[in-house]
């Protein structure tokens, strides 16, 4: 990938998060199960006015500062993802079983697997290596000691998250059941230089390429964005959810929030009521990570003819920093 621009003129940088290599391989459950390999790339577009660069570093590298006013790019992996559901990104369901119509009855909670060798979201399923998840994190922070910088998603060429296809798809199952997930954790410098959380980890939005419509594959489904949790007659089914969410180009929330900034020619544009995804992040920086996960409640979701998918996706996260006042 090679996003790379230098605009010496703007009061704002721009950045962007690449997650690509998304792939669809099988369909074993009334749910659709997908087995991916993926590697996660950043890169970020920087410019050196107000005195700051926004820019991104992996997690496990930690801010990387060299006084040069350049880019950087890092690099995670991730593993095959099955379909699961959440509300939160902390409480995820996988499903359990189907009825006799072949609609998903029953849940269950995954447990995760832990160790150096696994990875985010990882469990066991059948007697195979599933994961609900991809995670990937990053640091978000300014190259200089000056200057602070507010973090949005980035509109001012088209949609702030974008999905590209590699090869031939002969399903759409992952590009409209895709959800994408961005959090924020603060973070500290410790006394030997490395760095470590701060605080609770916030979900500020989720995003979807398509808008979501109908009923998924669930024996009690509802219309709309849905996830599984536990009703108040105590049963795990679909049930509305609460987080901030937009899709496709409709960048306001269900509480009629916009989520991304614009272009007023060469500047970046943010009304005051434009919801950020981090504040004031300075030389230390702060952790976002990116979620990407297939919505098993999702409409589109669901077992067909296209068991197999030769094509592979690229998930693309763009983001402008603002001088923050």
């Amino acid at each position: 990938m090679n996003i790379k621009k230098m605009r010496m003129q703007l009061i704002a940088t721009a950045a962007s998060v690449l997650i690509s290599g998304i792939a669809l391989t099988s369909a074993t459950y009334a749910w659709y199960v997908a087995n991916n390999t993926v590697e996660a790339v950043t890169t970020n577009i920087s410019a050196t006015t107000n005195g700051f660069i926004l820019q991104i570093a992996t997690a496990k590298q930690g801010p990387q500062h060299g006084g040069e006013q350049t880019s950087l790019v890092a690099s995670t992996e991730g593993g095959k993802i099955s379909p699961s559901s959440t509300n939160d990104l902390k409480t995820w369901y996988v499903n359990q079983g189907i009825n006799g119509e072949g609609k998903v009855a029953s849940y269950m909670q995954p447990t995760f697997i832990t160790g150096e060798n696994s990875k985010p979201g990882e469990y066991m399923a059948g007697g195979e290596t599933h994961y609900a998840y991809i995670k990937s994190e990053y640091v978000l922070y300014t190259i200089t000691e000056t200057g602070l910088a507010d973090v949005y998603l980035d509109a001012s060429e088209g949609s702030p998250v974008t999905l590209t296809t590699n090869g031939t798809p002969t399903t759409d199952t992952i590009p409209k059941s895709l959800r994408v997930g961005i959090t924020i954790q603060n973070i500290k410098k410790n006394a030997d230089g490395t760095y470590s959380d701060d605080g609770n980890e916030e979900l500020k939005v989720v995003y979807a390429p398509y808008e979501e419509t109908g009923k998924g594959n669930d024996a009690e489904g509802v219309d709309g964005w849905t996830y599984i949790g536990t009703a108040d007659d105590g049963k795990l089914k679909p049930l509305m959810v609460t987080y901030p969410y937009i899709y496709a180009t409709h960048y306001t929330d269900q509480q009629n929030r916009n989520w991304v900034a614009t272009k007023n020619g060469n500047d970046y544009d943010a009304t005051s009521d434009t919801q950020k995804i981090a504040s004031s992040v300075g030389y230390d920086g702060v952790k976002m990570r990116v979620y990407i996960w297939m919505e098993g409640t999702d409409a589109d979701c669901i077992n067909n003819a296209a068991a197999e998918d030769p094509a592979t996706y690229n998930v693309n996260v763009k983001l402008a920093g603002i001088s923050a006042e």
